[in-house]
């Protein structure tokens, strides 16, 4: 008899939860706890477990042998999912007789469909919080240029803490100064000019759940002031208001720009800064300075979208500097899979609009110009590189002579 290994240790730390949705019957969710599993056919069409044996359903004449196991490869940890009797699977589509598994794979065994998913891995080396810290109170404060996830990661790890209140997405650079008090403590009638009726506030709409204040860089100082009373005592007071009120919120904060630059240029007060990153911080890293994540995000999109997206075309993005982050990266692939015809995507005339920009190679935020000479050189460096070296084709793409894009390049060699 073949022994098996023992169960695994905080196994739901790794993709450790099955969804399985068989032709007939219902859904059932199974949790994965032993380092291998053997997969056969159920022997009544329902679905069984006993030990490392889950037992799937099966149609007449449908055989089902593959085991599943925990294992190693360059130093991760995975399932890998191996056919036994020499019948092929399907992962995500394709057909294969062996497989490794990650997270969001769908896996047709016979007429059942595997979803293996376990969202607290991906929030959890993503944002960086162990699960102690995800379902605890600790005010979070995430800090990273426009679209690189604060506002996803602030609403997963809602999702992930269980509190039973709502989560509530408040933009404090969307509102004028003079009106971001009233958004987050809420006003009485006739407390100022407009204030026609009762507002309830931010705070208490996401009462028992999770207050997601963005950009609060944003927020002017005396409201700062205001606002770290509040965390300090968790008791408020609306605008115009005699009494105190007091919630049960967590708080998640998001900021643009370097709340620590900000208090040595005095924009930020100290002890607001000390307060709301003395929980838990996190720096979300652009994707011009990160390749492994914006591997992985492509990675994760194939995996939602049920999409191929070829070699070619993601060596060609790990190269982009991708000002917009995530943001730009999943909207541009979302127009191109509207675009193209079947589950494959490739490069195309959609991907040259990312070349062509010539304005991405600096930040205007940095107040550094450079002159007309640096920008057309690095325009016909970027596209030289784009294109793999060729003088011709670099040529037809900009328009000019060949002799011209070699007397440009000389200039940097």
């Amino acid at each position: 008899m073949k022994v098996f290994s023992q169960d695994l240790e905080e196994s739901s730390k790794y993709y450790s939860k099955i969804t399985l949705k068989p032709l007939y019957g219902k859904t059932k969710e199974i949790t994965l706890n032993r380092t291998e599993y053997m997969l056969t056919s159920a022997r009544n069409d329902l679905f069984g477990q006993e030990n490392y044996t889950l037992s799937l359903p099966t149609l007449a004449n449908e055989s089902i042998d593959l085991s599943l196991k925990w294992q190693s490869l360059e130093g991760k940890m995975y399932y890998f999912l191996k056919s036994l009797n020499g019948k092929p699977f399907r992962l995500n589509g394709n057909i294969v007789l062996n497989a490794i598994i990650s997270d969001g794979d769908k896996v047709d065994i016979a007429h059942n469909r595997l979803i293996f998913n376990d969202s607290k891995k991906e929030i959890q080396e993503e944002a960086g919080f162990c699960e102690r810290v995800i379902k605890s109170n600790l005010n979070i404060l995430f800090e990273g240029e426009t679209g690189t996830g604060k506002s996803y990661y602030a609403k997963k790890v809602h999702e992930e803490s269980q509190r039973i209140g709502p989560f509530i997405h408040l933009n404090l650079a969307s509102f004028s100064h003079n009106l971001i008090e009233s958004e987050i403590f809420g006003h009485i009638k006739g407390s100022f000019t407009g204030a026609t009726h009762d507002k309830a506030g931010a705070l208490k709409e996401a009462d028992y759940g999770t207050l997601f204040l963005d950009e609060i860089d944003s927020i002017p100082l005396d409201i700062q002031t205001k606002l770290l009373l509040f965390l300090d005592s968790k008791k408020y007071r609306r605008v115009g208001d005699n009494k105190e009120s007091s919630v049960d919120v967590r708080l998640i904060f998001a900021s643009g720009k370097s709340l620590k630059e900000m208090v040595t240029l005095g924009s930020f007060r100290k002890d607001m800064y000390f307060r709301i990153s003395s929980g838990a911080y996190r720096k979300l890293n652009s994707l011009r300075n990160d390749r492994d994540r914006t591997r992985g995000l492509i990675e994760y999109y194939q995996k939602n979208r049920d999409c191929i997206i070829s070699n070619r075309l993601t060596k060609f993005y790990l190269n982009l500097e991708w000002p917009g982050n995530i943001r730009q990266l999943f909207g541009h692939l979302d127009k191109k899979m509207i675009m193209t015809n079947g589950r494959k995507i490739d490069f195309d005339s959609l991907d040259e609009e990312l070349i062509f920009n010539p304005f991405d190679s600096f930040s205007v935020e940095d107040h550094e110009y450079i002159t007309y000479k640096e920008l057309k050189v690095g325009y016909f460096n970027k596209v030289f590189t784009r294109v793999n070296g060729d003088y011709r084709t670099a040529a037809k793409k900009l328009d000019v002579s060949v002799n011209t894009v070699k007397n440009v390049l000389a200039k940097v060699g």
